[in-house]
């Protein structure tokens, strides 16, 4: 029932959005634009945050989070001991370690920490960046990214926010202090250093001749797949990811499912017809969205023919820029009111088939 709430409440404070003081005007890369106050941002995102520490024991990974989080020792030493123990994303075990000094082994206060600092980060960058900051949340809630996320892959997730808290420097072109920023979230999850090369791809104008060549090298991949498969099976033999491929093939990875593909591509078809018009804004943020839009597909379509469970958590690094701020854009600037208004029905129905049909948790 909760999951249904969540959208109930979403709809909620769409019209509490509509009410005096919720926006104000700022400045935005020189620019003046309307943007949703700090109290609006954390009303429409707190009973997200309410649920993903209260979530269920059982739901997805939250079990072994909850396991690993209480076997870490009382005392000084101990701690320690078990952070030094964990060769892989030692930050996250860090955390954990330095949540227990004052909340013990009350795993729900580091469900807490880590909920506050995902939001944190979403509700930085969206309420500067996004032209329509409720959508930007409604998006994460209905293509279930809050449940794959918040409620599961919370210590990648972590990495990816972290990243995302970086989007300013990368609009700017701060690139020491992006690379910095995303070496800092490496340390949660080696996956966010594949964000280094990104942060270089995507300047310039939408579509340019770097994301061609990420789409050529994409229609390669998807044509060669098996080749693709033993070539990266090589590559990562000396790295912490040397069992991906064979796990993925003894657990019968089948890939991303197509449906999801479809769903997190739309803001790249769109863009695709009206690049024109994005180019021609001179809007750097909303040219660098695009940009992170096609990459975001490009993983997915790689992923949809080789693994969903390993591949397929790549592309969340670059969808938050595509669907919370390129989409809002393109709704708003391009396709109007009422293919807004469609979007959001067409949202809302894949959100119940996810969770109905995909994972029979409705």
């Amino acid at each position: 029932m909760q999951y249904i709430l969540i959208l109930f409440w979403l709809f909620f404070a769409a019209v509490l959005g509509h009410t005096a003081g919720m926006h104000r005007r700022v400045k935005v890369l020189g620019r003046e634009e309307r943007r949703a106050t700090q109290l609006y941002a954390w009303i429409v995102i707190l009973p997200i945050l309410f649920m993903a520490v209260t979530r269920s024991n059982y739901f997805g990974d939250t079990y072994q989070y909850l396991r690993d989080y209480r076997s870490i020792p009382s005392s000084m030493a101990g701690k320690w001991s078990y952070v030094q123990s964990h060769t892989k994303d030692t930050g996250f075990y860090a955390l954990g370690a330095l949540v227990s000094i004052f909340a013990g082994d009350h795993f729900r206060y580091f469900f807490l920490v880590i909920a506050l600092i995902q939001g944190y980060c979403l509700v930085k960058t969206y309420r500067k960046y996004s032209e329509d900051y409720w959508f930007a949340i409604f998006a994460f809630v209905a293509t279930t990214d809050y449940l794959s996320w918040m409620f599961n892959g919370i210590r990648q997730f972590t990495a990816v926010a972290i990243t995302f808290a970086a989007a300013e420097p990368i609009f700017k072109k701060q690139y020491v202090k992006a690379c910095v920023i995303v070496a800092f979230a490496s340390l949660f999850h080696k996956s966010a250093l594949m964000m280094i090369p990104v942060i270089f791809i995507v300047q310039g104008r939408p579509w340019n001749w770097k994301t061609i060549l990420v789409i050529l090298g994409t229609v390669v991949i998807m044509s060669a797949s098996g080749v693709f498969t033993d070539t990266l099976d090589t590559v990562l033999q000396d790295t912490q990811y040397s069992n991906m491929v064979s796990d993925w093939t003894r657990w019968e990875d089948d890939g991303t499912n197509p449906l999801r593909v479809l769903v997190y591509s739309i803001p790249t078809i769109l863009s695709l017809f009206c690049r024109k018009k994005i180019a021609k804004s001179g809007d750097r943020v909303i040219q660098i969205a695009c940009n992170m839009g096609i990459i975001s597909t490009a993983l997915y379509l790689v992923s949809m023919v080789t693994s969903g469970i390993f591949l397929g958590r790549l592309p969340i690094y670059c969808s938050l820029y595509a669907n919370g701020i390129l989409l809002p854009w393109e709704l708003k600037h391009v396709f109007g009111k009422q293919m807004r208004a469609l979007a959001i029905c067409c949202y809302v129905l894949f959100y119940v088939f996810q969770l109905r049909y995909g994972w029979g948790i409705l």
